[in-house]
């Protein structure tokens, strides 16, 4: 079967332009030239074509159709050319309703507007909780929105029904879309999308983990770079010495770098590896240590390599130094020599505890590479916070109360989430009073973070009762302050960039502190018209994410099957 490209489309709607310029009544053959659609849309054009409906009636959905095609792209609406008629699937029955017509204009709002990712979360999230799935018209601008957020993709996928799936499987920029199986079977790995494929593997390791690495090992040749470092991220499920020969494989000999990542990264679990052996080995001639105070106490001291390793390739490090990482070449050696180190090494050959470890290192000249290797280094401990070590938690801790100059604030969310929860909380106690709005930024790439990693609930995971109310009560003295016009210009734009995006994830039972909100008080000087404009934006913002927040909350319940 023959395939329609993007060309195609462009010239199918320009046959039907002059139709459209001069009218319907002074083009004829517009109606025959829809038949002459290529494949797949030429059954479709045809039907149109043969439609009793006004022509101006037919020219527009003629159009229309065009226009999504070219929008979507017109090869997700086509089968492969290998394909046969055969393979032309039908979407299956639907097991949840459409959302009704009554419910829909805030979804509508949701998926067009430029509304906070936590709403949009919301919003998909209490679809799902109340049983209904979108209407088949909304489904491109929901796939379009997971493709632009990945935080989104997860709660796309709950409610996108039968439909949806169908169309992620036709669409191939929308192939990672597919929402994870709850119950992997065999045809999710030989034919699902990616996210199947993951979700089927992930569960083999936790049943046979041995027998899920050779089904991983017999298809590694044929997949694309991305898609096997999505699945060698799986063997983090069972961990053992026995993924250690694979792992080492991809380390050394995988032409993927971010595979090369994935693999460096799990070996980084495994004390006992080769690769720890050999890293080890480097820092017997780099990290050295004397007598001091007339022996009571050991002082360490740190060099970089001076000149570069032959085998330093086949163990992880990146040849090539990166432009403008400030670092300088030897610099650079150290901190891939610090990030490829997991991080209980330190306090093992050291006897320091991460703290000291950290001002330690604050007295270095290579204080920035240790601290950027450091960070990196943490990346690689488990997601779970059940499944860190104290030592671990002690390093999370150390790294987050540090200033971390030169890591991303991304990079620092990923802490925090690993944290445990009491641990996470109490970092955020003791800021709070003096620096909410900078609590708050974090509060909100958690919870993306959390969104990201498939949670249903991110906010409820990151937050507890205690601190909710305690928060709660800050932002409450903020706002309220701020409206009154007591805050200075740099808090009150602060506020401005966080303060919706925070809102947008707390509970709803949090928003009757916003809708108390006074209206901003009107200034008298008129020097004051910006900062006055910036709390009267923000009253606005806040009080429309309230509003929102109450119309997806009143959602119904979809009707019992």
């Amino acid at each position: 079967m023959s395939t329609m490209t993007d060309p195609a489309v462009s010239a199918a709607l320009e046959r039907l332009l002059p139709a459209a310029l001069v009218g319907t009544e002074r083009a004829p053959g517009w109606r025959a030239a829809l038949s002459a659609t290529p494949a797949p849309l030429n059954g479709l054009m045809a039907a149109l074509a043969a439609t009793p409906d006004e022509d101006a009636t037919v020219l527009l959905r003629a159009a229309g159709v065009l226009a999504l095609a070219a929008r979507i792209g017109a090869d997700g609406l086509a089968l492969p050319a290998e394909a046969t008629a055969a393979d032309a699937v039908p979407a299956g029955p639907e097991r949840r309703p459409a959302l009704a017509d009554a419910s829909r204009a805030v979804v509508e709002t949701l998926l067009q507007d430029d509304a906070p990712i936590g709403l949009r979360h919301a919003m998909l999230r209490r679809l799902a909780e109340r049983g209904w799935r979108l209407p088949a018209a909304l489904l491109p601008q929901a796939l379009e929105l997971a493709q632009r957020e990945p935080a989104l993709r997860a709660a796309v996928g709950a409610v996108i029904g039968e439909r949806g799936a169908w169309l992620i499987r036709q669409q191939p920029r929308w192939r990672q879309l597919g929402e994870a199986p709850a119950q992997p079977t065999e045809a999710d790995w030989s034919d699902g999308a990616p996210n199947a494929r993951l979700a089927f593997l992930r569960h083999a390791r936790a049943q046979d983990a041995a027998a899920a690495r050779a089904r991983l090992e017999a298809e590694l040749g044929q997949l694309a770079a991305a898609e096997r470092a999505q699945l060698v991220e799986a063997l983090a499920v069972g961990l053992s010495m026995a993924d250690e020969p694979l792992l080492m494989r991809l380390l050394q000999r995988d032409r993927g770098g971010e595979v090369r990542a994935v693999a460096a990264r799990l070996l980084q679990r495994l004390p006992d590896s080769a690769q720890a052996g050999w890293l080890a080995a480097q820092w017997d001639t780099l990290l050295k240590s004397e007598s001091a105070w007339l022996g009571l106490k050991r002082r360490w001291t740190i060099e970089p390599p001076a000149a570069e390793g032959a085998d330093w390739k086949a163990h992880g490090l990146d040849l090539q130094r990166p432009r403008h990482d400030g670092l300088g070449e030897r610099g650079g050696w150290l901190f891939q020599l610090v990030r490829l180190t997991p991080l209980s090494f330190w306090t093992t050959r050291t006897g320091l505890a991460p703290a000291d470890l950290m001002a330690w290192a604050q007295g270095s000249d290579w204080k920035d590479a240790l601290r950027r290797g450091w960070f990196e280094a943490a990346q690689a401990l488990p997601e779970d916070p059940a499944a860190l070590a104290p030592v671990e938690v002690e390093w999370l801790l150390a790294l987050l109360g540090r200033d971390a100059r030169g890591v991303s604030v991304s990079e620092q969310a990923a802490l925090r989430r690993r944290l445990p929860p009491a641990q996470r909380t109490a970092l955020w106690r003791a800021r709070l009073a003096g620096d909410p709005v900078e609590v708050a930024g974090e509060i909100v790439l958690v919870c993306e973070q959390a969104a990201l990693a498939g949670v249903p609930d991110p906010a409820g995971s990151v937050l507890d009762a205690g601190f909710l109310a305690e928060l709660g009560a800050v932002l409450d003295a903020q706002w309220s302050a701020l409206c009154a016009g007591q805050l200075d210009d740099r808090r009150c734009n602060d506020w401005l960039g966080r303060a919706p995006a925070l809102l947008a994830w707390l509970p709803a039972r949090m928003l009757d502190r916003v809708e108390r909100l006074p209206e901003p008080v009107n200034p008298t000087d008129a020097a004051l018209g910006w900062a006055q404009q910036q709390r009267t934006t923000l009253h606005a913002r806040l009080q429309r994410i309230a509003a929102l927040r109450r119309a997806v909350e009143a959602l119904p319940a979809a009707p019992a099957s």
